[in-house]
């Protein structure tokens, strides 16, 4: 039982730290980016961008669907694309070769 519970903070810690890395990479390259979302939506949005590579979309189709999902509001496309690119970079590396 203590050990199912030390793998679950052992991940938890690990994501963390993933978040961490994803957040500092989008506001170093998109300084304006936390007038338009907090730190939680962005990390939704980097998994959801991962989420849809994953799915077979294209980079334009995932900027299309994000943009539809974030609804009157969306992000300046430039900062929809530091997101997108951090989240490559640091959840799925396996699909950078579709933000190149």
């Amino acid at each position: 039982m203590a050990l199912g519970a030390g793998c679950a903070r052992a991940e938890s810690g690990a994501s963390s730290a993933l978040d961490s890395q994803f957040l500092s990479a989008v506001h170093s390259q998109a300084s304006d980016v936390g007038g338009y979302r907090s730190d939680v939506q962005l990390v939704r949005l980097g998994h959801a961008a991962c989420d849809a590579f994953r799915s077979g979309a294209s980079y334009q189709q995932l900027a299309d669907r994000l943009v539809l999902l974030e609804g009157h509001n969306p992000l300046p496309s430039e900062d929809l694309g530091t997101v997108i690119t951090a989240a490559v970079d640091t959840y799925c590396p396996q699909y950078r070769s579709k933000v190149q």
